[in-house]
């Protein structure tokens, strides 16, 4: 659920740039046909309903998943608008509020996302009942209707015109009306009924029920709902005469009733702005061709613009070269000898290495024993195993290792490596190896880090605590071990996990284990 929650709030921020260029247009092309508005609205409806990412180098929405999918499961959670500036800002901020802490159970960005994800769902829910019960009630409204026509009803107990249903819509009329005021409300409704206006609001009202949460979702659909008004009023009275439009726009004012809710039905002939519906009805005239021309391109322009994303790989690409260039840059202006010791190594300067940090593969049998005992435990959910070799084990790892253990096969070909210690005791552990999934016919290749400290029994013990307690001059030692060229070596040996494994596996193993660890706090609250 919170993977779809997601999915929805991310549609819901790139829709926005949207929302805001259309006001725009509307705001400035006074001349532009208004059935054309409402294709602009049309294409804000696409882009929140259509879960299919479109893209397109012209776009100016830099990125159309500004938050990750699997955020709420990174140690370090971070959203990638696509603008530099804005995740300067909020990043920072996200990682201090929920980075997760060793000692909580919970991953706070879990409880964050979990937490939102039920509240829009009760906030869908009331928005559908709240649909739903002006419908009923409408319909038992017009219960006792007389038919008059085929399509047309004439109803005692209502005061205004309308068209009411989507599979079979009926417009019901006021019996109060006179005869010439009848002959143009129905025209209206029954442009709205060759526009599929009793289609359109509805399907807007169901969309809005969805991003009830977004402010521009509801500015949008107040407007739609005020366009598709125009766009009828332009339909009826394209055609006819100026005193025509004055009888209409008569009738128009003497049938207005004042709404203040925002609803899915009806489609009613005066229910929405009826003193700009006049004057839009009298300043009308029909648009000449270029300015018609012109309007449907500004349209393909907002929808290419704003209404795809740019392509990431491009994006990626682009930002490797920039990268590449600065450093290159670096290198031309820094002289070798001012540059650190951990800059020539990140640049991959050999002559830095430290031949007392050399990464080798481990003898030490008792050693290679705790990383095979560990695994061991990991593979079968052995919690009380992993509590005696742990420093510190939170029950949010406790609950995580068992849910894995469900999913993990066996864990294979091991290779151990480690390096000279930052004093007595301690021992920088790499492990390269692989592990089945019973989910995924192929093994997939794994390295871990461990820092290992010796108790004062001798014995052996994972310090997950590492970030926390380690010194400044420990944390110094740590950083050059792990940029040696002998760790770098080793690394190139082993094959990576591919995009392909990654997408179609570990996200979704991660998803799982993420559901099967809530059902359990909830079992135990």
């Amino acid at each position: 659920m919170e993977q779809l929650f997601i999915g929805v709030l991310n549609n819901a921020i790139t829709v926005s740039a949207l929302i805001i260029a259309i006001i725009v247009v509307r705001a400035f092309g006074k001349k532009m046909p208004k059935w054309i508005a409402c294709m602009l609205w049309m294409t804000v409806a696409i882009k929140l309903v259509v879960p299919i990412q479109f893209e397109s180098v012209l776009s100016l929405i830099p990125s159309g998943k500004p938050i990750p999918t699997n955020i709420s499961m990174e140690t370090k959670p971070q959203i990638s608008s696509g603008i530099s500036s804005v995740d300067e800002i909020v990043n920072p901020v996200i990682s201090q509020s929920f980075t997760p802490e060793k000692a909580v159970s919970i991953n706070p960005m879990q409880i964050f996302f979990h937490t939102g994800a039920l509240a829009w769902l009760v906030g869908m829910a009331v928005m559908l009942i709240y649909a739903a019960t002006t419908y009923m009630l409408i319909r038992k409204k017009v219960s006792a209707s007389v038919k008059i026509d085929s399509r047309v009803y004439e109803c005692d107990d209502i005061s205004d015109s309308f068209i009411l249903g989507t599979i079979s819509p009926k417009v019901y009329i006021p019996s109060s009306l006179s005869d010439e005021a009848r002959v143009y409300i129905l025209k209206h409704e029954f442009a709205h009924l060759s526009r599929y206006d009793h289609l359109w609001k509805p399907l807007g009202f169901l969309i809005l029920s969805v991003y009830w949460f977004n402010p521009l979702c509801w500015i949008a659909y107040i407007l739609l709902c005020r366009d598709i008004e125009y766009a009828c009023d332009e339909k009826v009275t394209k055609n006819i005469e100026k005193g025509e439009k004055a009888e209409y726009c008569r009738v128009l004012l003497e049938n207005s009733m004042q709404r203040n809710m925002i609803s899915a039905c009806p489609v009613a002939f005066g229910g929405t702005d009826v003193k700009d519906r006049i004057k839009n009805i009298v300043n009308y005239k029909k648009p000449a061709f270029w300015i018609t021309l012109a309007s449907i391109m500004v349209c393909a322009v907002v929808g290419v613009c704003f209404a795809t994303s740019r392509n990431t790989n491009t994006t990626s690409e682009q930002q490797t070269v920039k990268l590449a260039q600065a450093q290159a840059e670096n290198q031309e202006q820094t002289p070798k000898s001012e540059k650190s010791v951990w800059t020539r190594l990140y640049e991959g300067d050999e002559t830095a290495a430290d031949p007392k940090l050399e990464l080798k593969e481990t003898t030490d049998p008792k050693i290679i024993d705790f990383i095979n005992k560990f695994y061991e435990a990991q593979a079968s959910g052995d919690i009380e195993t992993l509590k005696g070799m742990h420093k510190d084990l939170s029950e949010y790892s406790e609950l995580r290792t068992k849910a894995m253990a469900d999913h993990i096969e066996k864990y294979d070909s091991f290779n151990i490596y480690n390096q000279p210690r930052p004093h007595e005791g301690t021992n920088i552990v790499y492990v390269f190896n692989t592990v089945k999934y019973k989910e995924y016919d192929k093994p997939i290749p794994e390295c871990s880090w461990f820092y290992i400290y010796t108790d004062e029994n001798g014995e052996l013990h994972v310090n997950d605590n590492i970030a926390d307690e380690a010194t400044k001059e420990e944390w110094k030692h740590i950083d050059l071990a792990s940029m040696q060229p002998s760790v770098l070596k080793v690394y190139k040996k082993y094959p990576q996990v591919d995009n392909d494994t990654y997408e179609k596996v570990i996200i979704k193993l991660n998803d799982e284990v993420a559901e099967q660890i809530k059902a359990e706090v909830n079992k135990n609250n």
